[in-house]
């Protein structure tokens, strides 16, 4: 503890914050899941004396934060609501390779329409017509098209994430990437690969960079001139400008993967102690739980009330079965035969619910912020991962022995009510989910913390060009060796050519010898 409070009292002596930098920070995917992350981060930067100009769907609207304006894009959700829900469907099954490529062209799809669509908002238009100049840009980096913000205003880029980033965005600040040992985040992988999952990384890596390459880029490079004009540079050299990436990854949860100076793994930003309180309704139920509560929710994107009617059959099956409470995030006002012992509600303060003794599991689809509260509250899961990075969270939860994983296409009444037995009655899934919350909240420094210090040293710095990896000033066939393997095999077939032509022309004197040998022999 003295040790820590040194390093900290020698970073504020030696490394004096940054006061009053202007800062723009830009949050525009529309998943409460996303902007929870990011949230803490503008809101330790207002209170540490910089004036923040935060661009979110989920404003925090505090007033007592007064360097702090925030632009509400909460419209954005209507957008997401309005996309038909058999276009989802495919994120309920098993990955194949058909709709693992399906679902990056669709989301690729929807996140440019929707960056167009706030582009055209007029007080974001306000801010790319106007004279307010910025210190940094902070940019949600899962697409490029924020990135031209940073130039418009002459001034560094950051990127950050919820959890990790797609091929194309650690290849903009040259961070290596490896289709078997750190395969894209989006592929719903576990964290063994097998044959086919290797066979199908091999293959996403090459097409996710053609798809990206030719035409997620084009077509943002149009929309980026057709709102900030067209003096602007190629959105694919703009994003290649960054600074730093900040990603919420925890080395202990997620994956290892190497990592260059300009990726800075978090490890976590939020403090989950707050907690908000309970209704009266719902502390009266877990409350009088005394056997115990399983909580099932499925996020804020997948939503309960529409699945399809056979699996929700088999949950009301389940339920009815065990001799445990259930407290189900069910989105709409009624659920069709609901069982006795089942409370529904559209919207749950999780880490309140997770926090209450009497839960004891948590029946959850795999997210990472999820993940990261039901570890803080201890809660053993059962994961039902439907896409993206939740099969590998899911997986991870199996491997440190804190969850049982079931696919969507697996359930069966049988199988789903043993999962749920075995965590209720086995203390070791428990023991376990509080092993890893150790192991993960065991750093010399908070997420929090590290995040405003990097933030503040690139607008102390005005960027980190000197964190710039190499590989990105190096040609790509230098990059792959190909020259230097080309080098080494044209010396090798030269020296075995020369091999060859010495052997033939040995073999070709010997025959001469002999023979004439043997000639003089005879005569």
């Amino acid at each position: 503890m003295c040790s820590m409070m040194l390093w900290v009292l020698f970073l504020y002596v030696c490394v004096p914050p940054v006061q009053n930098a202007n800062v723009l920070f830009l949050s525009t995917i529309p998943s409460f899941s996303h902007q929870v992350i990011f949230q803490p981060v503008w809101k330790e930067l207002s209170l540490r004396g910089h004036k923040v100009t935060a661009v979110t769907p989920n404003p925090l609207k505090d007033e007592t934060l007064t360097n702090l304006t925030e632009i509400d894009l909460g419209y954005l959700y209507e957008i997401i609501r309005k996309v038909p829900k058999d276009s989802w469907n495919f994120m309920l099954h098993k990955p194949n390779f058909f709709n693992v490529f399906i679902k990056d062209i669709v989301i690729n799809d929807m996140f440019s329409k929707l960056h167009e669509d706030l582009l055209q908002n007029p007080e974001i238009q306000n801010l790319i017509i106007g004279h307010e100049q910025f210190d940094v840009v902070i940019a949600e980096w899962l697409f490029p098209t924020l990135g031209a913000f940073a130039t418009k205003f002459n001034c560094p880029l950051i990127g950050i994430s919820s959890l990790g980033v797609p091929i194309p965005a650690l290849d903009a600040v040259g961070n290596p990437s490896h289709p078997v040992y750190t395969p894209d985040h989006n592929l719903p992988l576990r964290r063994e690969l097998s044959f086919r999952d290797r066979l199908l990384s091999t293959l996403f890596s090459v097409y996710v960079r053609f798809f990206y390459h030719w035409i997620v880029l084009p077509r943002e490079d149009k929309t980026v001139k057709k709102y900030f004009g067209n003096d602007m540079p190629y959105i694919g050299e703009i994003e290649r400008n960054v600074s730093l990436l900040l990603l919420n990854r925890n080395p202990v949860f997620h994956k290892v993967m190497p990592v260059v100076p300009a990726v800075i793994e978090l490890g976590g930003v939020r403090t989950l102690k707050t907690l908000q309180p309970l209704s009266v309704e719902l502390k009266k139920f877990l409350d009088n739980s005394k056997n115990g509560v399983v909580y099932f929710s499925l996020g804020s994107n997948v939503l309960s009330s529409n699945l399809p009617e056979d699996l929700i059959e088999k949950y009301i099956k389940v339920f009815e079965q065990i001799p445990y409470n259930v407290l189900w995030k069910w989105e709409t006002d009624k659920l069709p035969r609901q069982p006795k012992n089942v409370f529904i509600h559209k919207w749950l303060p999780q880490t309140s619910v997770l926090a209450h003794p009497n839960v004891k599991l948590f029946m959850m689809q795999g997210g990472l912020q999820s993940m990261e509260e039901t570890i803080n509250y201890h809660v053993p899961v059962i994961g039902m991962p439907s896409h993206s990075d939740q099969t590998m969270n899911v997986d991870t939860a199996v491997k440190y022995g804190f969850g049982i994983g079931i696919d969507f296409d697996d359930i069966t009444v049988e199988n789903l009510k043993a999962a749920i037995m075995e965590i209720m009655t086995n203390k070791s899934y428990k023991e376990n989910v509080m092993h890893i919350e150790k192991l993960m909240n065991d750093s010399p420094v908070k997420g929090i913390d590290k995040a405003i210090w990097w933030i503040e040293y690139v607008i102390r710095h005005k960027g980190a060009k000197h964190l710039r990896s190499p590989s990105m000033d190096i040609p790509w066939y230098q990059y792959l060796l190909l020259d230097v393997m080309a080098v080494i095999f044209s010396v090798l077939a030269l020296l075995i050519f020369i091999i060859y032509k010495l052997a033939k022309l040995s073999v070709h004197l010997y025959r001469m010898l002999f023979c004439k040998k043997s000639k003089t022999k005879k005569e």
